[in-house]
């Protein structure tokens, strides 16, 4: 004799219950619109091939967004400062506008620097500056007689050549 059990239906708590983790489960899973913080940082991301992807390029972490980077500052000429007449040819390095500094600055800790000319404009230079591999970042406006400090590196303007399009600076220490 064979024991006939009858089917079980789910409680209509479970089918709730169930329904209820599928909604989230499918919240979760769909297309969300990208959050402020996520909108400029997964357009930047990429495939490794250079076409941009809708997400982050690690396949769901979160890429974080680039940080702005501040000028290098530039200390001003000390006071009583007289400048040697500009164009005279007496920096150690020379940069011309579009150019980088030749010779190259040495390198330091086992890094490099490079200095490009970006603009002259009367006895102002505006130079950026390249640390090793990454990317470029600006110095304040800068003129005869003035320093800025690079991470290792401190360089004096020494001519800024409106006529010739050059800056020539030195290396200090």
């Amino acid at each position: 004799m064979s024991a006939r059990t009858a089917p079980v239906r789910p409680s209509v708590a479970r089918l709730i219950a169930a329904l209820f983790a599928l909604t989230l489960l499918a919240a979760g899973c769909g297309e969300s619109t990208p959050g402020p913080e996520q909108t400029s940082a997964s357009s930047a991301a990429s495939d490794g091939g250079g076409a941009a992807t809708d997400g982050a390029s690690d396949g769901g972490g979160k890429t974080a967004a680039a940080v702005p980077q501040e000028k290098y500052a530039v200390t001003p000429a000390p006071e009583g400062f007289t400048p040697p007449e500009p164009c005279s040819g007496e920096g150690a390095y020379l940069a011309e506008v579009g150019g980088t500094a030749t010779p190259e600055l040495p390198e330091r800790a086992g890094e490099t620097l490079t200095i490009t000319a970006e603009s002259i404009e009367g006895a102002d230079a505006q130079l950026t500056a390249t640390l090793g591999d990454a990317s470029s970042r600006p110095l304040e406006v800068i003129t005869l007689g003035e320093t800025v400090t690079i991470d290792l590196w401190t360089l004096s303007v020494t001519s800024v050549c409106e006529e010739t399009q050059q800056v020539e600076f030195d290396l200090i220490d």
